[in-house]
């Protein structure tokens, strides 16, 4: 199983623009169209017994990578502001950088297009594209394969960024990055989780 198309949020974090529609009919009195309730995220896990080899260690990890980018991106819908979901699917390094992640969309400060710091919530369109390369297990706390090391190419390309006034964010001039994603059983709570996203450095 490979990882197709997947949406992380980036560098520069911003919740994703939610375009509400009428279809002209009667409408809640108690609700109007720019109340519209966000989607709440998704709290769910990866689970299972300890991989029987490596094969599985690399789906599962593949599935907790896609999910994590679910969750991110409903975290990043719902504004950051409710960054509680990535428990169920993140820890360590990975975990620390989504929850300051979701801060700096819910409250800035994010540098527009004009080099200024601007704070409060930003939007964003569009999504971040991880390609996959290869996958590979190693032993981790007595688990055969219980860490999954997945490199890939992180693209930005696609990731419209608008800061609180109303201005583009300031964007990178190389949108496409080599990263390698961890992802590690936790044998005690027989879960998958994202431990790392590691930049190598590189373009791809």
């Amino acid at each position: 199983m490979s990882i197709k198309r997947l949406a992380i949020a980036g560098i520069i974090a911003a919740a994703l623009t939610l375009t509400a529609c009428s279809n002209g009919g009667p409408t809640n009195p108690t609700t109007s169209p720019s109340e519209t309730p966000t989607p709440t995220p998704t709290a769910t896990s990866i689970t299972g017994d300890a991989p029987a080899d490596e094969n599985e260690a690399i789906d599962k990890a593949e599935q907790t990578i896609e999910l994590l980018l679910k969750i991110n991106a409903e975290v990043s819908a719902a504004g950051g502001t409710d960054p509680s979901p990535y428990d169920a699917v993140a820890t360590g390094n990975a975990l620390e950088d989504l929850r300051a992640d979701a801060n700096r969309i819910a409250n800035g400060p994010i540098l527009n297009e004009d080099g200024e710091s601007i704070e409060g919530q930003a939007t964003v369109e569009g999504s971040l594209v991880f390609e996959p390369k290869t996958a590979y297990g190693q032993e981790w706390q007595g688990v055969e394969n219980g860490l999954v090391i997945v490199p890939g190419c992180l693209d930005n390309s696609g990731r419209l960024i608008t800061t609180a006034d109303g201005k583009p964010a300031m964007t990178n001039p190389n949108p496409r990055n080599e990263v390698e994603y961890h992802v590690i059983f936790d044998a005690d709570l027989k879960t998958w989780l994202v431990t790392d996203r590691i930049s190598l450095g590189t373009t791809c």
